[in-house]
């Protein structure tokens, strides 16, 4: 069970961490933004915890049903960041575009 723990800790981490230098690099890294990597993220982790700690107590339609609801739930937050890095220019093409 530790074991669980330490990983969906570096799990959630790394994701932040992958978010946070994918969007930098792109220049497209803003608060909001910001807020809403770290926001899925922990949603994601409380997801897997809360899957994994239902299915260590025997109790399936409870690990069913959270992964049906904190799970889409999940899933509107990360097509949420995906929409938004399609609707916000890069600062370097903006930039590019002034020096021109």
């Amino acid at each position: 069970m530790t074991i669980f723990w330490i990983l969906l800790g570096a799990l959630t981490a790394s994701s932040i961490w992958f978010g946070y230098i994918k969007f930098k690099a792109a220049g497209k890294m803003s608060v909001t933004r910001l807020i809403l990597i770290v926001t899925s993220a922990l949603w994601g982790a409380f997801t897997q915890a809360w899957i994994f700690s239902s299915i260590a107590e025997g109790e399936m339609q409870a690990a069913g049903m959270g992964l049906l609801i904190f799970g889409a739930i999940l899933l509107v937050l990360v097509i949420l960041i995906v929409r938004l890095d399609s609707l916000m220019p890069s600062k370097k093409k903006a930039d590019k575009v002034e020096a021109a």
